[in-house]
Formats: structure tokens, C-alpha cells, sequence
């Protein structure tokens, strides 16, 4: 292949991948996962030395990844230490790339696939926990191939496309075709399965309220402290919301991560205060409820979440901090209307830096930044007990496949989720994050909700389509939405990551073995043709 060919096919192939995904550019992730990578490997399998393959192939999956995490760079309330961050992770990928393409001509086809797929997993408990940007995203651009999630989760849809570009580069005609139309038959069948139990079933009215708040509005921030907009003023906002959407009857009020600031129970607002905000917004329809708030009193942010449950009669699920023997949590406090006990679940993966620090030396860095606060694991996943069992996650944590199956091995037949992702404003991270909730929906067989302070706010069905969204970021509204109830048993549910994980160790080992007696077989031969010559 000519120099100039080369290069051009590589740079066709880098907008290709790094374009390739549901927030970039939803038509262009079907071509990524079809042959975005087999045109990389076409350039990468005329590099003469394997050392010169291993680098280059570094290099053009670490560009891929500074185009996928662009996000990364919004370092307005970051700083400049996460573009460190942003380059060490990419990095970090680029070169488990290499090293995958390194022995793409050397071992089977399903063998590199199954390679790539156990490193992605690693990725998520060994290598760095870290769970953006999995290959198989690029299948979920669409809701039919999407669908195939349901076998094997995204890890499977990894395994799926890293072989079919394999094919694809080994012009491998017909295997390649079978694959690539795989996920969308499999797509049109799911779907007609489900979709009449669908119309047919139960539905649920739920409000999602988005506050639309950036952080410097949330808490104050040195050099912006005109933009804060005290706690008081804020569950002003979140009341008036609620009380402009109220048209019909709510089931769940779902607020998002970090409502408010200040700790669940530390007593903050004064009496005066909550009476005047509440008779303002509501009018005389709240005269009895505020009867029985004493004066001189000061309550705390789960009153004003009992106060919505009580007041909209409506079962409420909010975000906010909580202080437990000495440990600080970022949680989740479900309140039902027709009782007075709060249940909480703690989220259990935080973010590194953020939320806390993996080295002592690393609270050195942060504090610099203004982050002196860090908080503590939650231990497990929880199920309540509401119109139907439903289990919440945070933010981050709807990522992680494995964690929000634990929510449906529990017996949780909705998912909710709490996410903040105004740290990182005027990025793609919202939309990427959202791509990834629609994923845990499909994986499950169960409807989603979540709730965002800046977009995207939105509601899925069991087959991971879009009931409704928000999707301007700073936009302060509710979505009312209808999400229908019917939930389904999928394989992924079954067996989880281990169906794929096992599959792909077992590849490899067979591979290896068949290899190696391949070998073996053809040193014998060798032997004997020796041996009849002489």
C-alpha cells in the first residue's frame, strides 16, 4: 500500500471511530461498527516491525479517545488538572489497542475479539474503573440493534463488533455481512415479542424535575459568588415547578443528585422562612399541612423532601448528602407519601478526585481545587418498595452493567437514577451518559427514569426507547412522563457479565490449545518428512 494511501485510510478510519458514536453522530455509528476499525488494520498490517504496529496503533486509538472524551476538557469548574486526567486515560486505552493489534494476524479472529472484550472488562475492576467509550456503544446508536444487548450486555455488543470489523478487514464476505445484519434482526425480532405487552401494560406517572442549575449556582464558588442562589431560593424553584406541572396525579416526584446543598438532616432553614415559601408557591392549599410546623424552629432538607411527598401526595426519591457515624455519603432518600419512615441508599462507586481521593498524596492535589470533602462507599444495592419495587443508582454508577443488575437481582422491575452532570457544562458528557442509561434499560428488560440538574432528563421503555426528555442543559423544568410498567427476563439479567467474560476466556484457551497442537502436529510432520528423506 502506497504511503499516501496509508496515512489517508488511517485518517478515514480515526473520523470514522471517533465519530461513531450515538452523540456524535448516530449514522455514522452503524459504518464504526461495521469496518471503522478493519480500515485501521488494514493500514496497521503493512507497518513492518511489530514495535512501529504497537505505536501507531497506540496513537490512533488515543486520538479516537481525545475526540470521545472531549468532555474532559470543559475545565470551567474542573480545573486544569482534569486535562492530565483526560490525557492519562486516553492514553492508558491507546495503548491496550496496541496491544490488541499486535496480534490480530498472529491468533484466530474470535480469539482477538474475545481478548479485546476481557480487557474491556478489566477496564471496569482492574485496570482503572474506568467505564466510558466501550466499542460496543456504537451499536446502540439505533434502538434495534441496541436490542442485542439483552444476550450479553454491552461487552457483548464489544464482542460483536471488534469481530465483525476482524471479519470485515479479513474480507471474509459472508461471515462479515452475518454479522453486521445479526444485531438488527435480532432487533426487529425482540421488539415485535415485546411491543404489544407493552401497549397492553400498566403505566406510571412520574415527575422528573431538572433544576437546570450550574455549580457555581448550587454552592458558592470562589470568584462567583453573585451566581449562588441559596438553598431556600432553590427549593422555591423546585416547589413552583412542581406546582405549575401539576395537571394530573403523580405516582413518583424524582429529583436529581446533589437537589441541594447541605446535608440530608443538618436543620438549615428557618420555619418562617419554609411557611412563607410554601404559602407563596402553593397558596391556602397547604394551610392545614403548615399547622403543625411549629415556629422558631429551623427543619432540614428531608422535611422539605417529606413536605413534597406529603403536600403532591406523591412517593419522592431525592439526591442529597448524608452524615452517618462520622462518614459522609452521596445518597438517595426515597420517601413515601403515606408514611413517615425514609429509606436511603448510599451510592457505592464514586468518582475518583471528585468524590474521593484513591492515594492520601492525591487530597494535596485536590485541596488546591477547592475539594477538601470526600465521601464513603455505599456497601449494596437496595430495592423499594413503592407503586412497584425499583432500584436508584447515581449518576455515574448507571455505567457500570454489573451494578445495575444488582438492582434487578433484587427484584426491582424500574431503575432510577440521580445524575449530576453540570460539572462538565457545554459538553457532550450529558448526552454520552445518557447513551449508557438507555444501555441498562436494554440489558434488564426494565423501564428507566432519570433525573438530572442539567440535562438530559428523560424517561425509556423496556426496549430502551425514549419515552420523553429534556434535553436543553440549563433548562429549569419537569418532565411528566408515562412510562409504561412491562418488564421482561433477558439472558443478560441471568448471567450478567460472566455469560461474555466466560465465553471469551474459553475462545482464547481453545484457540491457544488448537494453536499449540497445530504447532505441535506440524513439527511432527517436519520430523517425519526428515526422517523419509534420509
Amino acid at each position: 500500500m502506497k504511503p499516501w494511501k496509508m496515512w489517508g485510510t488511517a485518517l478515514l478510519s480515526w473520523l470514522i471511530v471517533a465519530l461513531g458514536q450515538p452523540a456524535w453522530s448516530p449514522w455514522l455509528a452503524p459504518v464504526a461498527a461495521c469496518i471503522g476499525y478493519a480500515l485501521f488494520w488494514r493500514v496497521a498490517v503493512e507497518l513492518p516491525f511489530s514495535k512501529t504496529r504497537f505505536w501507531v496503533a497506540t496513537v490512533w486509538f488515543t486520538a479516537v479517545q481525545f475526540v470521545q472524551l472531549s468532555w474532559m476538557t470543559s475545565v470551567e469548574f474542573q480545573g486544569y488538572y482534569i486535562l492530565f486526567v483526560y490525557f492519562a486515560i486516553a492514553l492508558w486505552l491507546g495503548l491496550q489497542f496496541g496491544l490488541v493489534t499486535l496480534f490480530i494476524d498472529k491468533i484466530p479472529l474470535v480469539a482477538t475479539a474475545a481478548l479485546w472484550t476481557l480487557l474491556e472488562w478489566a477496564r471496569l475492576h482492574v485496570l482503572c474503573g474506568f467505564s466510558w467509550n466501550p466499542a460496543g456503544l456504537s451499536l446502540s446508536a439505533f434502538a434495534l440493534p441496541m436490542q442485542a444487548a439483552s444476550l450479553f450486555g454491552v461487552l457483548g455488543l464489544s464482542f460483536m463488533v471488534i469481530l465483525t470489523n476482524l471479519a470485515f478487514w479479513k474480507k471474509r464476505w459472508k461471515v462479515a455481512l452475518a454479522l453486521a445484519v445479526f444485531p438488527y434482526l435480532f432487533g426487529i425480532i425482540h421488539t415485535r415479542l415485546h411491543q404489544s405487552k407493552i401497549d397492553q401494560s400498566d403505566t406510571m406517572t412520574i415527575g422528573l424535575v431538572q433544576t437546570g442549575l450550574l455549580p457555581s449556582q448550587k454552592i458558592p464558588i470562589d470568584g462567583r459568588f453573585h451566581e449562588f442562589i441559596p438553598p431556600s431560593q432553590q427549593w422555591h424553584r423546585i416547589m413552583h415547578l412542581l406546582k405549575i406541572h401539576q395537571t394530573e396525579p403523580l405516582d413518583l416526584v424524582v429529583l436529581p443528585e446533589f437537589t441541594v446543598p447541605c446535608s440530608a438532616h443538618q436543620e438549615t432553614y428557618p420555619s418562617s422562612v419554609v411557611r412563607h415559601i410554601l404559602e407563596d408557591v402553593l397558596g391556602q392549599s397547604v394551610k392545614d399541612y403548615l399547622s403543625g410546623l411549629h415556629t422558631d424552629i429551623k427543619v432540614s432538607n428531608q422535611f422539605w423532601v417529606q413536605s413534597v411527598a406529603k403536600i403532591f401526595k406523591t412517593d419522592v426519591i431525592a439526591g442529597l448528602e448524608a452524615e452517618e457515624g462520622g462518614h459522609h455519603f452521596t445518597s438517595a432518600f426515597y420517601c413515601p407519601h403515606n408514611g413517615d419512615k425514609v429509606h436511603r441508599y448510599d451510592k457505592q462507586i464514586l468518582v475518583p478526585l471528585a468524590e474521593y481521593v484513591p492515594f492520601e498524596w492525591v487530597r494535596t492535589l485536590t485541596k488546591s481545587y477547592g475539594i477538601t470533602e470526600f465521601f464513603t462507599h455505599g456497601k449494596e444495592a437496595k430495592v423499594f418498595a413503592g407503586k412497584v419495587p425499583l432500584s436508584t443508582s447515581i449518576c455515574y454508577e448507571e455505567t457500570f452493567s454489573h451494578l445495575m443488575r444488582q438492582g434487578r437481582q433484587k427484584g426491582a422491575s424500574l431503575f432510577v437514577n440521580l445524575t449530576n452532570d453540570n460539572w462538565y457544562p457545554h459538553s457532550r458528557l450529558p448526552k454520552q451518559h445518557f447513551d449508557h442509561a438507555r444501555l441498562r434499560a436494554v440489558e434488564n428488560g426494565v423501564p428507566m427514569v432519570r433525573a438530572c440538574n442539567t440535562g438530559i432528563t428523560a424517561a425509556v421503555d423496556s426496549l430502551g426507547r425514549v419515552i420523553g426528555q429534556i434535553v436543553e442543559e440549563q433548562r429549569a423544568d419537569v418532565l411528566v412522563a408515562k412510562v409504561p410498567l412491562y418488564h421482561y427476563s433477558t439472558l443478560y439479567s441471568f448471567w450478567g457479565d460472566w455469560g461474555i467474560v466466560s465465553l471469551s476466556a474459553l475462545f482464547i484457551i481453545v484457540c491457544f490449545f488448537l494453536g499449540g497442537l497445530k504447532g505441535t502436529l506440524k513439527r511432527d510432520d517436519q520430523k517425519l518428512a526428515i526422517k523419509s528423506g534420509s
